[in-house]
């Protein structure tokens, strides 16, 4: 099982530690059901629902903005950048809490042996998710792509000629 999921938005994207990007997923289905209920979005619900089945099931990776308005994508981003501030409110989380976390069918966050997260590698994923959408994202060195999330925070990953 890989450690990492592909995040994508519009043919391009980067790699992400699977335990941070669920994390944040989590926290981001948490702001993302408060704007449905608020104000109906129905659209959000479908974000919703990607996001739980990303968190839970590592074979599938993150597609972001297929057949967004402008509007949605604008709306996405302010919650995520939301996600962003209530991660960054804590230092870490402890294992116990995420694995009791119920985000799909009651399961929580695969950790994969870890005492805890620290919220930095979280918080600078949710950050390159919303750079990635304002086409604001660097270019990673060549050869290289850009994995988001790891315990020691953003790093490379080496690509092969084919680019897988």
């Amino acid at each position: 099982m890989s450690q990492t999921q592909f995040v994508e938005y519009r043919q391009s994207g980067f790699w992400a530690y699977d335990v941070a990007l669920a994390i944040f997923l989590k926290h981001l289905i948490d702001v993302a059901a408060q704007q449905s209920l608020e104000h109906e979005e129905r659209w959000l619900a479908a974000v919703v629902q990607q996001c739980r089945v990303t968190a839970r099931v590592n074979d599938y990776g993150l597609t972001l903005g297929e057949g967004w308005s402008a509007p949605q994508i604008d709306t996405f981003i302010r919650l995520a950048r939301e996600t962003c501030v209530r991660v960054a409110r804590r230092e870490s989380f402890p294992a116990a809490e995420l694995e009791a976390w119920s985000i799909l069918e009651g399961g929580g966050v695969f950790v994969r042996g870890a005492a805890e997260v620290l919220s930095g590698p979280i918080v600078e994923l949710g950050e390159a998710i919303v750079k990635l959408i304002e086409g604001e994202l660097p270019a990673a060195p060549a050869g290289t792509a850009w994995c988001y999330g790891s315990p020691s925070g953003r790093c490379t990953i080496t690509m092969g000629p084919t680019g897988e």
